[in-house]
């Protein structure tokens, strides 16, 4: 709104000398004209920000069993919906702004009608937008997919906690583009972490926002590159830096959101303590609010006697 504001001034400029105009009227004589300029944007600044706010603060929109409801208006209330079983399609797009602000907006396509339902500046918006389209399979019973999917989004929208960690990738280090054995390092502080403390999930294909990502990288830097490839491999890494024995305590599954994969390594507590080797060393790690954090020699014992003596 503002640069629209700026460009018309702009262009009306050619037209007239503001300057002269402003010292024509009477009380051009008292303010001058740069302090009226300064006094005048500022004010009409907080005026777009006042109505940008309240318009924003004045909408909702909401997803109801068998419909998404979408209320706006200042003075009064105005209210559209739509029927999730009438919904023919769900898009997420985002313009060049939206994608620099981390925004999207949710199109939804409705059986005999030209005209879509927009749902604008959603944050995580590829998240809403695979629970829409859950809320439309089982408002069409078609309830396997959204079954198979929801866990997984509820998941990422709660963010990381003590018992939730997102890695963006296993071992695929986007700035060197070649595989990298701290990230796998990393990786498994958080799963002896959660061994020792716990339990919890460690979603890996999921950036730190929240975003999905995906597992590709990861699949293309192994020898099979798959599913199965991944698995093996994790098990493997298990084995050298924890101990095979631990290995029981893990569970590797898979899920497919936006065409792209996700693991979820969800791991159970250990009835005894697991220790973290590398580079000939042993660390321990466990679980402090939602970071993994490392103890001190000191400090191991004494966290072993009070952890273990619970069970």
């Amino acid at each position: 709104m503002e640069v629209l504001i700026s460009i018309s001034l702009f262009v009306a400029s050619f037209l007239t000398n503001y300057e002269q105009l402003y010292k024509s009227f009477t009380f051009g004589r008292v303010l001058r004209y740069d302090i009226f300029l300064f006094v005048t944007a500022s004010l009409v600044q907080l005026l777009i920000t006042v109505l940008v706010f309240f318009l924003w603060h004045s909408e909702e929109y909401r997803v109801k069993e068998k419909e998404i409801i979408h209320r706006r208006g200042l003075w009064g209330t105005k209210e559209k919906s739509i029927m999730l079983k009438n919904v023919s399609s769900v898009e997420y797009k985002r313009s060049p702004l939206e994608f620099l602000l981390g925004y999207g907006t949710i199109v939804l396509w409705s059986n005999g009608s030209g005209t879509p339902f927009y749902i604008r500046s959603v944050d995580q918006g590829e998240i809403y937008a695979n629970i829409i389209k859950d809320a439309v399979d089982l408002a069409l019973n078609r309830p396997r997919e959204a079954a198979k999917r929801l866990p997984v989004l509820d998941m990422i929208l709660e963010g990381e906690h003590g018992k939730l960690e997102f890695k963006q990738t296993f071992r695929w280090d986007a700035k060197s583009k070649a595989s990298s054995k701290e990230l796998e390092r990393a990786a498994m502080k958080s799963v002896a972490a959660f061994l020792n403390t716990e339990g919890g999930t460690l979603l890996v294909g999921i950036t730190d926002a929240g975003k999905i990502h995906g597992m590709e990288e990861d699949y293309q830097s192994l020898v099979r590159k798959d599913r199965d490839g991944f698995e093996n491999h994790f098990s493997q890494c298990v084995k050298h830096m924890i101990g095979i024995e631990s290995r029981q305590y893990i569970s590797v599954l898979f899920e497919k959101i936006d065409e792209k994969d996700v693991c979820l390594i969800e791991v159970s507590p250990s009835p005894k303590p697991v220790y973290l080797k590398a580079n000939g060393n042993e660390e321990f790690f466990i679980r402090t609010g939602n970071t993994t954090s490392p103890l001190k020699i000191s400090e191991v014992n004494s966290y072993i006697d009070s952890h273990w003596s619970k069970t």
